[in-house]
C-alpha cells in the first residue's frame, strides 16, 4: 500500500508541475507576440476592487486582454477597434507614478485598465491609426 500512495503523490505532483509549465509556456508565447504590453484589469467596486493582471494586444481589429494566471489560449476580454475610446484618469488611483489608469469605452460598455505611461501613448496612437469608419479593413 505504502508504494501506491507515492506513486499517486508522484503523479499528483508531476501533474502540478505540468499545469505550471503549460501557464508559464503560456506567458512566454503571449510576451513575445508583437503588439503586447503589460495591463492589469480593475474588477469590482468599492472594498473588492482589485487589479487583475496579464497582457494586452494590439490586433488589427481589437485590443485583446490575456489574463495571467490562466490557461486559456483566447483572449479573456476583448474590445473592438472601431468605436474604442479611452480616457486617463487620476494617477492617484494607480499602484506607482510610472503606471496610469485609463479607462476604456466600447460600445457602451466601460474597463478600467492599469498600464505604463509609454504603453498608454501606444494604445491612444493605436485607437487614432485605427481605420476611418469609410475604411475597411481586409
Amino acid at each position: 500500500m505504502p508504494h501506491a500512495l507515492v506513486v499517486a503523490l508522484l503523479g499528483l505532483v508531476g501533474g502540478i508541475v505540468g499545469l505550471f509549465g503549460l501557464g508559464w509556456l503560456r506567458w512566454q508565447y503571449l510576451k513575445a507576440r508583437p503588439g503586447c504590453f503589460r495591463c492589469s484589469v480593475v474588477v469590482g467596486t468599492g472594498a473588492r476592487r482589485h487589479e487583475r493582471p496579464g497582457l494586452a494586444n494590439f490586433t488589427p481589429l481589437a485590443l485583446e486582454w490575456f489574463a495571467r494566471n490562466s490557461l486559456n489560449p483566447a483572449a479573456a476580454r476583448r474590445w473592438p477597434r472601431r468605436g474604442l475610446s479611452i480616457k486617463a484618469r487620476d494617477l492617484a488611483e494607480a499602484r506607482t507614478p510610472a503606471w496610469q489608469v485609463v479607462q476604456l469605452r466600447a460600445d457602451g460598455a466601460t474597463a478600467l485598465l492599469v498600464l505604463s505611461a509609454s504603453a498608454s501613448a501606444g494604445l491612444l496612437s493605436w485607437i487614432e491609426a485605427g481605420p476611418t469608419h469609410t475604411e475597411s479593413i481586409s
